[in-house]
């Protein structure tokens, strides 16, 4: 009896540990997707900039 005590107690630290460490490894990569998101439209933004007197001329209307 001690013995399956031991095994549950085990397996339930096995299991929070694990759910512990999928949990902060998503965090870490949402942080990361927003960081590249993040660069990314900064960098577009950059490269818009350089046609915006062209765009001006012309009505464009996005919809998503």
């Amino acid at each position: 009896m001690a013995a399956l005590d031991t095994l549950r107690d085990v397996t339930t630290e096995l299991l929070v540990r694990a759910t512990r460490g999928i949990s902060v490894g998503s965090l870490l990569n949402a942080d990361s997707g927003r960081a590249d998101t993040r660069a990314r439209i900064d960098d577009w933004a950059g490269v818009l900039s350089l046609y915006a007197p062209e765009n001006e001329s012309r009505s464009v209307r996005a919809t998503a």
